[in-house]
């Protein structure tokens, strides 16, 4: 631990050892989540990511650079399934990313996986749709809404899609989206 500002704060404003305790121990999940996002910065540096930035969004923790590409990377430090909290609105989110989402999973040891391959099926099929949506690619779109199963998938998630409606810009994606709504 950093003892030069625990010493820093006892001095300056007279902190009791009780009193820094107890901020200690409500503040240990912040510093558990910034060492965490720290590691995670060392663990993208030890994959040659570059221009790596903390950004705390709502799709991602990190930014970074690799070959090229521009990549979004969030870092999951709880042994639980890493996508299992990816709600249907932060699955759309994703999709408009322009760029590779990556989840680092950091427990029990750094993993970093493609976002899209990790997810269940039916946000894996969501996100597709999203993707195709939101990139205008109308033919992919018609194709993946014939497969019933997609389709299926695509109209239990109305609501979110509905959420998003103002966004399309695109008349033929809303033609071919509005049957499923």
């Amino acid at each position: 631990m950093h003892v030069n500002s625990l010493e820093e704060l006892i001095n300056e404003y007279g902190f009791t050892d009780e009193e820094i305790n107890f901020a200690l121990e409500r503040a240990k999940g912040i510093i558990f989540g910034f060492a965490m996002e720290y590691r995670a910065r060392k663990v993208l540096e030890n994959y040659n990511f570059t221009n790596i930035k903390s950004v705390n969004l709502p799709t991602h923790d990190i930014e970074a650079e690799k070959d090229g590409e521009k990549y979004y990377i969030e870092v999951k430090a709880s042994k639980k399934s890493p996508t299992k909290e990816y709600s249907a609105y932060k699955i759309a989110m994703i999709a408009q990313l322009h760029g590779i989402h990556l989840t680092l999973v950091m427990l029990p040891s750094p993993r970093l996986y493609l976002t899209e391959e990790i997810l269940s099926e039916p946000k894996r099929v969501l996100f597709e749709f999203f993707r195709m949506l939101f990139n205008n690619e109308n033919d992919k779109l018609k194709e993946f809404l014939a497969n019933d199963k997609n389709r299926k998938i695509v109209e239990s998630y109305n609501k979110v899609i509905i959420h998003y409606f103002p966004e399309i810009k695109d008349l033929t994606s809303l033609e071919i989206i509005r049957p499923i709504l």
